[in-house]
This record gives structure tokens, C-alpha cells and sequence, in this order.
């Protein structure tokens, strides 16, 4: 085998230890020390690929980010409907948010990391300004950057209200959320109208596996 894909096997083995760790045991409860005798490699391996224990989370994170969005991508790409892609992204996020208790928490550990926050803001402005420039073309990069702040907040918000409280929220929080998003891009009403209530009736029906952890 040659050393880059030994690299990128060792590497996506570690990945999915940790995952399946936090996911078992929680995030803050999962060292270092655990996952590198889960994935069987010596403490120091980890270190060779990331930095510490968030700089893996991130990671994580950020690939199935780009699953979220290629799976939506991929149901809506005959319909070309910038709405519907950018609804159910989010409503498949905030799905597994409801019905894991776990994947609450490492969602409200991602949303509650600043570190991670400056990664995912230039990829959801650019996912933004992709969707949703027809309907604003004088947009400039701090009208994309103050909604994409806006809205993470809110979503943060979600999420801690569902760790705290428990689930059962989604049918009335998840449509509005994601409603007014569509509206602060200035996505027209029939198009939100239509959009929104087809991506939750779809996430409710479809749980694709390779969704587990959160960005």
C-alpha cells in the first residue's frame, strides 16, 4: 500500500473511533488516551494528524457537513431549487439533533467552540452566496457574513434548548428556523411556502446513516 493511502487509512480509522466513542460516551467524557486504544495506535499517531481532541471533533465535523450537503444536493439536483437544498441540509441536521440525545450534545459542543465557528463560516457563506445570490445580487460579503452569524446563533439556541430540555420541539421550531433563514435571504414566500414543509416531511420518512455528528 502506498504511504498516502496507508496515511489516509490510518487517519479515517482514527476519525471513526472517535466518532463512535462520542458517541457512546459523550464528548467531553472520551480522552485521547481512549480513542487511540480504540483505533489500537500509540497516543502520539493522533498528534501526527490533529492537533488536540477539538481539532478532531473538527474534522469529523466538517466531512459530514459535506455529506449533509451532498445528500441534499443529490435529491434536489433535476429541481434545481436553491430553497429546497438549503432546507433540507438543515432539516436533516436538526432531525438528528431531536432524536439523539448524544448527537445533541456534540452539536451543542460544536455550535459552543469558536474554533470550530471560524471554520464553518466561510464554508456556509460560500454554501449561502451559491444558493441564494439570484435573489440578492448586491449583496456584499458582510450582508452573507451577518445572516450566516444570525442564523448559526439561532441554531445554537435550538440546540441548547433541546440538550436542556429534552426532545420534542422539532415539528414547530425546526419549519420556523429554517423559514426565516429563507426569508432573510429574501427567498420568495411561495418558494419558502413550498420548500419547508417538503424537506420535514422528507426527513421524517428518510434517515440516511452516514448523518450522525454534527458541524
Amino acid at each position: 500500500m502506498r504511504r498516502a493511502e496507508k496515511s489516509s487509512e490510518v487517519k479515517r480509522n482514527i476519525m471513526d473511533k472517535a466518532l463512535d466513542l462520542f458517541l457512546a460516551q459523550g464528548y467531553r467524557k472520551t480522552t485521547i488516551r481512549q480513542i487511540a486504544e480504540r483505533a489500537r495506535i500509540n497516543i502520539g499517531t493522533i498528534y501526527h494528524f490533529f492537533k488536540d481532541k477539538e481539532d478532531l471533533h473538527l474534522h469529523i465535523g466538517k466531512d459530514v457537513y459535506n455529506e449533509f450537503m451532498e445528500y441534499a444536493d443529490s435529491l434536489t439536483k433535476k429541481k434545481k431549487d436553491p430553497a429546497l437544498r438549503y432546507a433540507l441540509t438543515r432539516a436533516l441536521e436538526l432531525k438528528e439533533v431531536e432524536d439523539s440525545d448524544r448527537v445533541a450534545e456534540l452539536y451543542l459542543e460544536s455550535y459552543s467552540s469558536w474554533r470550530i465557528t471560524q471554520m464553518v463560516l466561510p464554508v456556509n457563506i460560500q454554501r449561502n452566496k451559491l444558493l441564494f445570490h439570484e435573489y440578492n445580487p448586491d449583496f456584499t460579503e458582510q450582508d452573507y457574513l451577518n445572516r450566516t452569524l444570525a442564523l448559526r446563533g439561532m441554531r445554537h439556541m435550538f440546540i441548547l434548548d433541546r440538550v436542556k430540555n429534552g426532545p420534542g420541539n422539532f415539528n414547530t421550531k425546526c419549519p420556523f428556523l429554517i423559514g426565516t433563514a429563507l426569508k432573510l435571504f429574501n427567498v420568495p414566500k411561495e418558494n419558502i411556502d413550498k420548500a419547508v414543509p417538503k424537506a420535514i416531511s422528507f426527513v421524517k420518512k428518510n434517515r440516511p446513516k452516514v448523518l450522525r455528528i454534527p458541524l
